[in-house]
């Protein structure tokens, strides 16, 4: 208890994460992650989510808020606090969920929406049962899709559509292929956000990373026992993640190593207040 009650005094000295976002910081790159992470509360029958974004270009998180779920509304109230900070992203990637896309452009009409291709992919194979004997024979099918979707090789618009028009001479005649070639040629403009925007990525693979990481500490916690304690807990550990540098970047992130997420963000000539 009394190890407790020292965590819980230091957490209360902290600034919330929002104001210290407004106050601090404002050079953000125009494109953001965005996702929701679960968590249990004892006191409360169902599970609560986090609502956080990452900064794709700067690893840095403006804005987080808690909610007992994932709805339109939630999301909404998520993005007013990015419209108090005055962030308009560019580009919003996130997975396949229609009330946070529907708050998304409410809240910036201008965004464009990246739906992540992973998450697309995984819908696709759970239709079509990939995983189990009853989908053997879309395998072939899939693989194609597979080749189309690759978020490593991304393919020219042309190239694109004329692999499109190929799954569709070919698997015309399936019902289950046909539905979902239709439902790609719906969500096109959702798969094809990136074109036009520097280094915009097609998964939400580096939230996801952040979401393993925040994982492996809640596992550990078990459960916060009220939802006023998750929040304040919750504002800690991100701004700890916002001061800690980063040592292990590859690729094109590797400039982010020996800086923090608050380094890459704060406004010139502003001193950071020492927090831990």
């Amino acid at each position: 208890m009394k190890a407790w009650r020292i965590c819980e005094e230091e957490l209360k000295k902290l600034p919330n994460n929002n104001q210290f976002t407004h106050r601090y910081c404002n050079k953000f790159s125009k494109i953001f992650l965005f996702d929701g992470k679960y968590f249990n509360v004892a006191s409360d029958k169902y599970d609560w989510v986090l609502l956080w974004g990452i900064d794709y270009l700067r690893h840095d998180i403006p804005v987080f808020t808690i909610a007992p779920s994932e709805t339109y509304q939630t999301w909404a109230r998520y993005f007013s606090f990015f419209r108090i900070l005055e962030l308009h992203p560019q580009l919003m990637v996130c997975d396949d969920h229609t009330g946070l896309k529907m708050a998304a452009r409410n809240a910036f009409p201008a965004t464009k929406i990246q739906t992540c291709y992973n998450h697309f992919k995984e819908n696709i194979r759970r239709d079509l049962h990939i995983r189990s004997d009853q989908g053997k024979q879309y395998r072939d099918f899939m693989n194609r899709l597979e080749s189309i979707l690759n978020s490593s090789q991304k393919i020219s618009d042309h190239t694109f559509n004329h692999w499109l028009s190929c799954l569709y001479r070919d698997y015309k005649t399936d019902p289950v292929c046909l539905q979902i070639l239709i439902s790609i040629e719906k969500y096109k403009p959702e798969l094809l956000a990136y074109r036009g925007i520097s280094q915009a990525p097609v998964t939400t693979n580096l939230i996801e990373g952040f979401n393993s990481h925040l994982e492996g500490r809640l596992q550990k916690l078990r459960s916060f026992q009220t939802v006023e304690y998750a929040r304040l807990w919750f504002n800690g550990y991100i701004l700890k993640r916002r001061y800690t540098k980063f040592t292990d970047c590859t690729v094109k992130f590797r400039y982010l190593n020996g800086k923090s997420g608050v380094q890459m963000t704060k406004k010139n000539r502003l001193v950071l207040p020492i927090l831990f």
